[in-house]
């Protein structure tokens, strides 16, 4: 009788427990979202820090969310509660954010924001201030349009090219000379145009774009040995070339170097 009192009592209390579903399991992204804009707006910063990254973690890609995420670490650090690789974890949803929507004015401004604040703390330790580098030839012709803009000079140039063969032919005098200056420029263009279109190409499919959110990554080689190159900034954006166990390979402007990964937060495209 004892026993089957017991029985009962475990079964009444556990039993709602293991199989009822918890309320956060039943959270939507919505939901999850909206929790984290709430937290955020009562300065909870925490808890709307340990909101968006439980969103991202469920692969929630969203440039709204990317937003607020970088806000709610941008606000810890105003606060005074900053924790290591907090303005390097706001860039990066601010980077985030605008990849998904590259024509975002508060995340470009917040995103210059954070990187002002690196710079000033690195000039007060007596480092160099500067925090992105100068790109590489063929990143800084590529970042010069998107790809698509290149591919549609790509075709524009084929016609020119096709149009004038076509004119060429023609008995005309006049549409003989447009032909033959036709005939260059299409050819000229759609090499140029063809070339930068495949090196945009290859560099979104070669590269995954990355921030830095430690103090900051040093280079080693592949030996994990520390290179003689300046360290990589935090909030820097660099392109990661490999991943081989805890090295990730970047290139940080016209250096490249093995780093630790766990120095890095990938920005999903």
């Amino acid at each position: 009788m004892r026993w089957a009192r017991r029985t009962w009592i475990v079964g009444t209390i556990l039993l709602p427990a293991l199989y009822a579903p918890s309320a956060r399991a039943e959270e939507s992204e919505q939901q999850l979202f909206d929790r984290g804009v709430a937290a955020l707006s009562e300065g909870a910063y925490d808890r709307a820090i340990s909101t968006f990254e439980a969103l991202a973690d469920r692969g929630f890609a969203h440039p709204d969310a990317a937003y607020d995420r970088g806000l709610a670490y941008l606000a810890r650090v105003r606060a005074h509660a900053e924790h290591p690789g907090d303005l390097g974890r706001a860039a990066a949803g601010f980077e985030e954010c605008l990849v998904q929507r590259s024509d975002d004015a508060d995340a470009e401004r917040s995103l210059d924001l954070v990187r002002a604040e690196v710079a000033r703390r690195r000039a007060l330790r007596g480092g160099p201030a500067q925090v992105q580098a100068r790109p590489s030839i063929d990143r800084a012709i590529v970042g010069l349009a998107p790809e698509a803009v290149w591919a549609v000079c790509a075709l524009l140039s084929s016609i020119v090219l096709t149009t004038g063969l076509l004119l060429r032919a023609r008995a005309s005098a006049a549409l003989k000379l447009a032909g033959v200056i036709a005939v260059p420029l299409g050819a000229a263009g759609m090499l140029l145009f063809g070339l930068v279109t495949w090196t945009a190409r290859h560099l979104r499919h070669s590269t995954t774009p990355a921030i830095v959110v430690a103090s900051e990554a040093r280079l080693l080689d592949e030996n994990g040995v520390t290179r003689n190159a300046e360290p990589v900034p935090e909030a820097a954006r660099v392109d990661v070339l490999e991943r081989r166990g805890g090295l990730t390979l970047i290139r940080y402007g016209t250096n490249e170097g093995w780093t630790n990964a766990s120095s890095l937060r990938i920005i999903p495209r």
